[in-house]
């Protein structure tokens, strides 16, 4: 399995060198390392990856501070999350109930030169070997944990192992993080950690609850009395931003598999397969081609159903089930491939029966002009509200804007254009809040990459190394028709390069696609 997903990943457009890095820490740790280290995870990038991403962090933070950076449970939710992301990106190790401490330069603690890095102790707290292991038999008898079905895989225990594979010189076990804490942080004045800034609701006159990571922030504090507290977050989410040679590779394949996988589907499209059809076509085309899990649940809607936010209509259990019928439009947001961690997300809207009406080619190809005005203000320097307003204008020169206007329309009939002239144009709105959730102004896409909706930051100004979606959207209610065109954009020094390209989204491209199927 190991052999055939190295050979996947050499087959990456990105060129020989970038993918001979790529392929994970085991082919450069055999290079480097005197004795082989089993390697952090699978999909890992080589451990100075990591290490070069933990300096630069701690170069942006004030002097004699310390880091906190917990990873995620995993192992509570069934194998269904991955790893935190910023842990994650910091690190490269996927293995649970893992907490990465840097402490300050010159800090206490720790055999001279052993995890430091500039002059800061790094220490990565891990779970002991048969730790968390089990679940089906009697674990109070130690043999039980240490019988050969029990064993963990590819996880990391405190030792020399964990610390050749990731680049971190000091590994120690879970269970000595509070212990150990306070003589790692040493002097600092300040510890930075990457925080939880999940909202959650409560019924008025109920307290807020947490979420479990904010709970575990809690308790760090407690154990940190007298330290000033910062959030690291923005910093690592802003270095997020601009992906590295390792990151735009697997970025890149990803966005082929889901590219692919709409050629397979549009070939198989006919009227009467129903939409939850649809979607596992897609996964099968993914698992295929190399992709193991998707980036997020599957949306694909069809006919008037697609006149509908799939936030709202992800509530249901059975929010992708329906057949759809001759003469629809059916809308896949669901080119949702991960590969190496890192997500893809392309949106095509087909017509089932191989073929545009004239009503439906006619409101297609607005969205398609919006998308291609957009691409076209792209380049680095160039501000996204720009970029926005470049697709907003080809709703504006079509007379949509009309259509927003809810007082005249009625809250039943008014169209929703993404983005919206209304907002970038007529009011020359700025940039608000957004979210997954759906919070705030749906403007024109999101940065991509260890999560699908990636980090954000649309004050700085477009640079080489940004990945992001550009995905115009128009609802007509009346008509029935949801339409959006979206796809994963990487900014080059040279402009901008489409990495879900070869997914058909012409006209021509759709309608000659799917009469190959016939």
């Amino acid at each position: 399995m190991r052999e055939a997903r190295l050979s996947r990943i050499r087959e990456m457009r990105s060129g020989a060198p970038v993918v001979r890095r790529v392929c994970g820490a085991l082919c450069v740790m055999s290079a480097l390392a005197v004795e082989p280290a089993a390697p952090q995870s699978d999909v890992a990038f080589p451990s100075e990856v990591y290490a070069a991403r933990r300096a630069r962090l701690v170069s942006q933070l004030e002097p004699n501070a310390a880091v906190v950076v917990p990873g995620a449970y995993l192992i509570a939710n069934g194998g269904r999350d991955k790893q935190d992301s910023d842990f994650w990106y910091l690190t490269g190790v996927e293995s649970p109930y893992a907490v990465l401490v840097i402490g300050p330069e010159g800090g206490s603690g720790g055999m001279s030169g052993i995890g430091r890095m500039g002059g800061r102790r790094e220490v990565l707290f891990v779970p002991e070997r048969f730790q968390f292991a089990g679940g089906q038999f009697p674990m109070q008898d130690e043999r039980f944990r240490r019988a050969a079905w029990n064993q963990p895989i590819r996880r990391l225990s405190p030792g020399p192992e964990a610390e050749r594979a990731t680049g971190i010189g000091e590994t120690l076990p879970i269970d000595e993080l509070a212990m150990r804490l306070l003589e790692i942080v040493g002097t600092a004045r300040t510890v930075y950690l990457t925080r939880d800034g999940a909202e959650l609701y409560a019924p008025a006159g109920l307290s807020r609850p947490k979420t479990i990571r904010q709970q575990y922030e809690q308790s760090l504090l407690d154990a940190l009395p007298g330290r000033a507290i910062a959030d690291a977050t923005p910093l690592v989410h802003r270095m997020r931003l601009i992906k590295d040679e390792h990151e735009i590779a697997a970025l890149r394949r990803a966005a082929q598999i889901s590219a692919q996988s709409f050629t397979d589907v549009l070939r198989a499209l006919r009227p009467g397969i129903n939409e939850l059809e649809v979607a596992g076509l897609m996964e099968y085309s993914w698992k295929r081609q190399g992709s193991p899990r998707a980036a997020f649940t599957p949306i694909v809607m069809s006919g008037p159903g697609a006149v509908s936010l799939f936030t709202l209509r992800s509530e249901n259990y059975n929010s992708t089930d329906r057949v759809i019928q001759d003469g629809e439009l059916v809308f896949i947001d669901y080119g949702a491939a991960e590969y190496m961690t890192y997500a893809s997300d392309v949106c095509r809207t087909y017509p089932v029966s191989g073929k545009f009406s004239d009503e439906q080619r006619r409101f297609y190809e607005i969205v398609l002009e919006a998308q291609e005005a957009a691409l076209a203000a792209i380049h680095p320097g160039v501000m996204m509200v720009d970029v926005i307003k470049a697709a907003a204008a080809v709703y504006r020169k079509h007379g949509l804007e009309q259509y927003e206007d809810v007082n005249r329309m009625g809250e039943e009939s008014v169209w929703g254009l993404m983005p919206s002239p209304t907002h970038y144009l007529a009011r020359n709105g700025g940039l608000t809040r957004y979210s997954a959730t759906g919070m705030g102004v749906r403007d024109l896409g999101h940065h991509i990459g260890l999560d699908a909706t990636d980090s954000r930051d649309y004050s700085l100004p477009l640079a080489a190394g940004m990945v992001f979606t550009v995905e115009p959207k128009l609802y007509i209610p009346e008509k029935g028709l949801g339409i959006m065109i979206e796809d994963m954009i990487l900014v080059t020094n040279a402009g901008y390069e489409n990495l879900s390209a070869a997914a058909p989204k012409t006209v021509e491209g759709i309608e000659r696609a799917a009469a190959a199927r016939r």
